[in-house]
């Protein structure tokens, strides 16, 4: 894909919630919505440190896997605690994927080293 154009990680998120009206409310427990806030707390508090993360050891270790770890508090936080909680139109906009940018990310990008 030639001349395709990628995007950071604000873009990605950016794009997303541009497309929302910021009147829009949502109810979620308190409980759950905790749970999000100290999830991301933690990545707050590892990463904001360079030394927490010396070695590419160091980040796996933290971010684990999807049984533990903080990848697993990831896919609770998205896959339980927020997933019913939209309204039926953003709810839909997610699975159409219209809250995707057309750009892929950064990431996507194929590495030098691939050939």
């Amino acid at each position: 894909m030639s001349g395709e154009r990628y995007t950071s990680v604000e873009e990605q998120v950016e794009f997303a919630a541009a497309k929302i009206s910021e009147h829009e409310r949502i109810e979620v427990s308190a409980r759950d919505l905790v749970f999000v806030y100290e999830t991301l707390g933690e990545f707050i508090r590892f990463f904001h440190q360079r030394m927490h993360w010396p070695t590419k050891a160091d980040v796996e270790r933290f971010m684990g896997d999807k049984d533990s770890g903080a990848l697993r508090l990831l896919f609770e936080c998205y896959y339980k605690k927020l997933y019913g909680v939209w309204p039926p139109a953003i709810s839909a906009a997610i699975d159409r994927g219209d809250l995707e940018p057309p750009d892929p990310p950064y990431y996507f990008e194929p590495s030098k080293d691939d050939g």
